[in-house]
């Protein structure tokens, strides 16, 4: 569940609401109990129908135990950390808060309810309608609320009613000062009534109260009357601007997209403000909270408009994270690559945050690889981040520090003893751990050209059954022995290509092309002969003709040397006619002593042979098939 503040994560979560009760409880109000754990959280009448049994339960007991109390708390909450943005059920909550727990804790739930959902108008303006009533002689702390709701709904369309009461109170306190700034940014914001607004302020400023002139007043009211007319097509076109369950409507979301592009793209032709921009972005969030092209719109134009507000930008993309549903995947990978393109402005920062997202994004993701190469990219860059005039020997522990740090990570992974406190040992899975291999492969071989401990980390995690299938460690593997042109070692692992390695078959086919080329362009006759007669020395590897017999292996990864030594026909079996592609061939009937080819001359007055046929007993029988999951994969990991 997304939690919206401390308290709903301690009572919300996964716990059942309902533990705890009394049996006589729960048999008396069978309706709440039935609605509970029956509960669809994809059905707003299924919601409606839990909230109307809480409350009814509310209405029966007038006084009730702690116990009940307590559960009653923890089904709104949990219902609102998965719903922030649904403002009914959080006014609701209010109300049965007033009348469990009494004025002090309503107030606070309304509280959280601003916090959870910070750009609510109708919540807003009951949190500072409820404060102004019951805390009237903190007027500093009303004015400092009001203030954080201006800049969280005040630039709203139809924000007109928190500005009334804006306005009233700083009124009622006769703050001149405080009022006149008021209407001084009111009049310059493009909501429904500033027209009103204007004409108070005109009344406002020849009034006795009034601290200063205003003599661009008109102007003021012209351009934002300019702006109004200019923006009223679109507001004028907006039916659901609350937050559902439902899909929003296709007319609805395309007006929103011309909307927001027209805001964006016309800016500075317009002299749309940011504030306006931000808080209409805001507001197609509240409906469209799921749909990942706003998110990626909002976070792009954030970018332009403030490129080193990191925190701000931050901000943004991990609240859309914790919103989107996890099968959308763009905007978080987007997310990442700010974070790169940002890494010098603050690096520590950076990289904590970073580290924090690859984490989270791991763990809704553990097949996608790219994750830990993007994190251990980081790492590097981080750990290893010298000047170009560093000394050489600093670079060295730099890296040889690194290289300890993968090994460790890996060795800690495999014994299961992972350190919680340590991200990147946290960050390795068993469908992920070959990419930190490789990592460390290459910079012990690479960089710190340590050749001899590069070897006895492939003899070490080749043994693993995690890497049978790992495209990267064995490519690396192929590459390292080309570069040794260590051929006794290559020709083993193209046998093992298919029988002890599982690779996809394109990538077993092209190391098998490039294998020959390689062999043929730097290989030599006593080498080769030394294949052809067997003979290698008492070499614990197998031996295969790498120019003649390899092509044998193409789409056909299970052959090996001497597989068909028992046969004469093996070149007419099934298996080698498909070649690694079942079913086409199907053995269907034809006729063997057609007259297509032959010239005409042949047949002279002679009258032409009846036709005969081969396979002409196969024309009922069904096509054959091989069961290549059930036969190599089932059978193999049993």
């Amino acid at each position: 569940m997304k939690g919206s503040g401390n308290e709903c994560d301690v009572v919300g979560g996964n716990l059942n609401a309902l533990d705890g009760l009394e049996s006589s409880f729960l048999r008396d109000n069978s309706q709440l109990v039935e609605a509970y754990e029956n509960i669809d959280w994809k059905s707003v009448q299924s919601l409606n129908a839990l909230v109307g049994s809480v409350e009814q339960v509310v209405i029966k007991y007038k006084n009730p135990n702690e116990k009940i109390k307590r559960a009653i708390e923890t089904i709104y909450l949990q219902l609102l950390q998965r719903y922030p943005l649904f403002f009914g059920y959080w006014k609701r909550f209010t109300a049965v808060q007033y009348q469990l727990n009494g004025l002090a804790k309503s107030i606070a739930t309304l509280g959280k309810a601003v916090e959870a959902f910070p750009n609510s108008l109708e919540l807003w303006c009951d949190y500072l309608n409820v404060l102004c009533a019951n805390n009237a002689g903190e007027v500093e702390l009303i004015r400092k609320n009001f203030r954080i709701a201006k800049d969280r709904v005040g630039y709203q369309f139809l924000s007109h009613p928190f500005w009334d009461k804006y306005i009233d109170f700083e009124t009622k306190h006769e703050a001149w000062d405080h009022l006149s700034d008021i209407y001084a940014e009111l009049v310059t914001i493009p909501i429904h009534q500033y027209a009103k607004y204007g004409t108070a302020y005109k009344s406002f400023l020849i009034s006795a109260n009034s601290p200063k002139k205003e003599p661009d007043l008109e102007v003021k009211l012209r351009n934002t009357q300019k702006i109004v007319s200019l923006i009223w097509p679109f507001e004028s076109k907006i039916k659901q601007s609350f937050f559902n369950i439902t899909p929003v409507s296709e007319e609805e979301l395309s007006n929103w997209d011309e909307y927001l592009k027209f805001l964006t793209h016309n800016q500075l032709k317009h002299s749309f403000s940011s504030k306006l921009i931000k808080a209409t972005f805001e507001r197609c969030l509240v409906p469209c909270l799921y749909y990942e092209h706003y998110w990626i719109m909002y976070a792009d134009w954030s970018e332009q408009v403030q490129p080193l507000d990191l925190h701000t930008n931050i901000e943004l993309y991990q609240r859309g994270m914790s919103m989107l549903p996890m099968n959308l995947r763009q905007f978080r990978f987007k997310f990442l690559t700010f974070l790169q393109k940002n890494y010098r402005n603050e690096k520590d920062y950076i990289f904590l945050i970073f580290g924090q997202t690859i984490s989270s994004i791991i763990k809704l993701y553990p097949y996608e690889a790219l994750l830990l190469t993007e994190y251990l990219a980081m790492l590097r860059r981080h750990r290893c981040g010298t000047s170009i005039d560093e000394d050489d020997k600093v670079i060295y522990d730099q890296l040889t520090s690194y290289s300890k740090e993968l090994e460790s990570a890996i060795k800690n992974y495999i014994n299961h003893t992972v350190d919680k406190n340590a991200l990147l040992q946290c960050l390795i899975n068993d469908l992920n751990l070959p990419i930190i291999v490789v990592e460390l492969i290459k910079t012990t071989w690479l960089v710190l050209k340590n050749t001899m401990q590069t070897r006895k980390y492939f003899n070490f995690y080749s043994k693993n059954r995690l890497f049978q299938s790992s495209v990267a460690f064995w490519l690396t593997y192929y590459k390292f022995e080309k570069s040794n042109q260590n051929f006794a070692r290559l020709n083993k692992f193209v046998n093992d290509l298919g029988v002890e390695i599982f690779l996809p078959l394109t990538i077993m086919n092209d190391i098998l092309n490039d294998y020959r080329s390689f062999y043929l362009a730097n290989s030599n006759a006593g080498v080769y002969q030394t294949v052809r007669n067997g003979d290698d020395g008492g070499s614990e590897f197998h031996m295969m003709d790498p120019i003649l017999l390899i092509q044998l292996k193409l789409n056909n990864p299970q052959w090996y040397p001497g597989r068909y030594k028992q046969s004469l026909d093996w070149h007419r079996s099934r298996e080698f006619r498909e070649n690694g592609h079942p079913n086409i061939l199907d053995d269907k009937p034809q006729i063997s002593n057609t007259v297509l080819d032959q010239t005409t001359k042949i047949f002279g007055n002679r009258q032409l042979p009846l036709p005969t046929f081969r396979n002409l007993e196969r024309i009922n029988q069904p096509l054959k098939h091989d069961d290549i999951f059930s036969k190599y994969y089932l059978d193999t990991n049993r």
